[in-house]
């Protein structure tokens, strides 16, 4: 298993020609911040003054640094793990390296483990990597010295992280589930991109708040829908826009007062869901793989 993991590692950062997918999304996501610095550099320099008597002054939210983290390694980095994640197990089947590897079906189970093992590393390597590109934007973003109303402490930081390196991998591990059950590359990118952009909660959301009207069938399973929705990877990331906080002083109120659904303290549940998809997720893989015999 650890060579296994060793290996995918090697291939995605081979630093030949670039060529391996880590380079490869780095430079996308060098480039998408870049591409932000220029513009809020350009909107706060004179000739933008010049042009509209007014410049947009400091585009950071001033709450806290995890705050921060969230508005900017959110949305970009989960969804470049996830392809990253797809791109990587399409081409095992691409080139015929998984039939190589799973000569022999008791190796199933140690292959599938080390698979969600390597998105997992996979995950905290590109945190690891965006987080310190946005520590570098940091004071562009804010014109000069940044002054936060709330300081983090340890304790919220490192679990802000652990929550978004969970909930980020867990994603990714739901995304290799298309690609076992499918093998079809556009399925795969495109439900990956699916699960990314809160899709899928947003449409058990919408559901559960039908049932009063045309889909009144479905009102005695709105708190599972609900309950569903809530307990969501891309959910959790969203409630980490509040910041390292959420594992200290947010209350039960972060779910809305009229919601119906199970929930427990934020932090907790933060982390509780990241953990849950990627069992799941790895149950799920290792089902189809038995079933389809790879």
């Amino acid at each position: 298993m650890l060579n296994l993991i060793k290996s995918d590692l090697y291939r995605i950062t081979r630093p030949r020609g670039l060529r391996g997918s880590f380079w490869q999304y780095g430079i996308a996501i060098l480039a998408a911040y870049g591409i932000v610095m220029a513009l809020v550099a350009f909107a706060n320099s004179q000739m933008y003054l010049d042009m509209t008597g007014g410049t947009i002054g400091d585009v950071v939210t001033k709450t806290s640094l995890t705050v921060y983290f969230a508005d900017m390694l959110n949305g970009l980095v989960p969804l470049c793990v996830a392809f990253m994640a797809v791109e990587h197990a399409l081409a095992e089947f691409k080139n015929g390296y998984i039939k190589s590897v799973l000569s022999a079906r008791s190796g199933r189970l140690s292959y599938i483990v080390g698979k969600l093992l390597f998105v997992g590393v996979l995950s905290a390597l590109m945190i690891v990597f965006a987080t310190v590109v946005v520590l570098a934007c940091l004071p562009v973003m804010a014109v000069g010295r940044p002054e936060f109303i709330n300081v983090d402490g340890p304790f919220e930081i490192i679990g802000w992280f652990v929550g978004f390196w969970l909930n980020t991998w867990a994603l990714s591990a739901c995304s290799l589930i298309l690609v076992y059950a499918t093998r079809v590359s556009p399925v795969s990118y495109i439900g990956a991109f699916c699960f990314a952009a809160s899709i899928m909660p947003q449409t058990l959301t919408g559901l559960a708040y039908s049932t009063g009207g045309i889909l009144s069938v479905l009102q005695p399973i709105r708190p599972v829908l609900e309950t569903l929705a809530a307990w969501m990877p891309s959910t959790a990331l969203n409630n980490l826009s509040q910041g390292g906080q959420l594992f200290l002083n947010a209350s039960l109120g972060i779910w809305g007062e009229t919601g119906y659904a199970f929930t427990i303290a934020p932090g907790i549940q933060t982390v509780l869901t990241g953990i849950i998809w990627i069992v799941l997720a790895g149950a799920v893989v290792l089902a189809i793989s038995r079933k389809r015999d790879i």
